[in-house]
């Protein structure tokens, strides 16, 4: 049965992660999670998957492009270079967690142990991957996972209008997180 859950599962490869020192407190949390690659071309169908506990924004190279909780798909269209990925997450009881996985032609970006986290999202918000402090906790091995199993009825939404020009602020939506 595992080796089925396995083989059909969407985000083959992604780990659940989080933030042991905030989720051990079990008291509200705001956390960012962040990572940076590189592509030699253009993705312009890009494919993002998401699974959250907790709610929150997905930010591609500054721009969110999606909020909500629970799961969510997103095109995502890449142009050949530096990227980063930033999704900010808040959770009631501390365990905002995080389950990504995009793929491109070029290359697949999965969440895992090279993943940064960090609870200043202040200091995220400016400097984004630079400025995460800690390696993400890697709750369990995928898909097999007590959050997996966890009923979900929300979901992720992407933005009607995605610009490709950063805006001031880096999360729409800043009021809320602070």
């Amino acid at each position: 049965m595992a080796t089925r859950a396995r083989l059909a599962d969407p985000l083959s490869g992604a780990w659940w992660i989080g933030f042991a020192a905030e989720a051990s407190l079990g008291k509200p949390a705001a956390v960012a999670f962040a990572t940076e690659f590189r592509l030699n071309q253009p993705a312009p169908a890009g494919h993002l998957s998401i699974r959250t506990v907790g709610s929150g924004t997905l930010l591609v190279d500054g721009v969110a492009i999606g909020d909500g909780s629970g799961t969510g798909d997103f095109g995502v269209p890449l142009r050949a270079g530096n990227h980063e990925l930033l999704v900010f997450l808040r959770h009631p009881e501390g365990i905002a967690s995080l389950r990504l996985r995009l793929e491109t032609p070029e290359r697949v970006v999965v969440t895992g142990p090279r993943w940064r986290v960090d609870d200043d999202l202040k200091r995220m918000e400016e400097k984004g991957f630079g400025g995460a402090r800690y390696p993400a906790t890697l709750w369990a091995r995928p898909p097999v996972s007590s959050l997996d199993s966890s009923s979900s009825t929300s979901s992720w939404k992407g933005r009607a209008v995605v610009s490709s020009v950063p805006s001031s602020s880096r999360m729409p939506s800043r009021a809320a997180t602070e």
